[in-house]
């Protein structure tokens, strides 16, 4: 699924209930969900907040081998910091952040409820937030019998 979004505050709860619907049809687990819509959330506050004026961003997710992988791109940057550097248009935080600290906390945030995470530089001269959470199924899960294994053997750990 990609997603094609303004740099607007409103995208942000959009893409979240978008994607949260679709690994609720899937079958899910809430636990699971809330920490994929908590990592998306920061991720496009980021971009939103630090990206260029007026350049859209795309959020793009797939699901493969148990794992739900979510890219959110930027475009540019609109430069400036917070104490810490940007990359592409994102802020990166060096060392701990204050329990006070207003801004900074989002890529930690993101690194606590995600595996791999990964902050990069793209080909639009911005950055691609990159991360993945394994997906934990609720009993007859339909997204459990879709999204098999190769061999249509599942994840034996979720």
């Amino acid at each position: 699924m990609a997603l094609y979004l303004p740099r607007d505050a409103v995208s942000v709860p959009v893409t979240r209930q978008v994607l949260d619907r679709c690994m609720e049809t899937l079958g899910v687990t809430s636990d699971t969900r809330a920490d994929i819509a908590l990592a998306l959330s920061e991720a496009c506050a980021n971009v939103i907040q630090h990206a260029a004026r007026g350049a859209e961003y795309e959020v793009r997710v797939g699901v493969r081998n148990c794992q739900c992988v979510i890219e959110v791109v930027s475009a540019g940057s609109r430069g400036g910091g917070h104490g810490g550097e940007h990359l592409a248009g994102l802020a990166v935080v060096n060392g701990p952040v204050p329990a006070t600290a207003e801004h900074g906390r989002g890529l930690k945030i993101i690194d606590a409820v995600a595996d791999n995470v990964q902050l990069r530089p793209n080909e639009r001269r911005g950055a691609t937030v990159h991360f993945e959470k394994t997906l934990v199924w609720l009993p007859d899960a339909p997204g459990r019998h879709l999204l098999a294994g190769d061999r249509g053997r599942l994840n034996p750990s979720a």
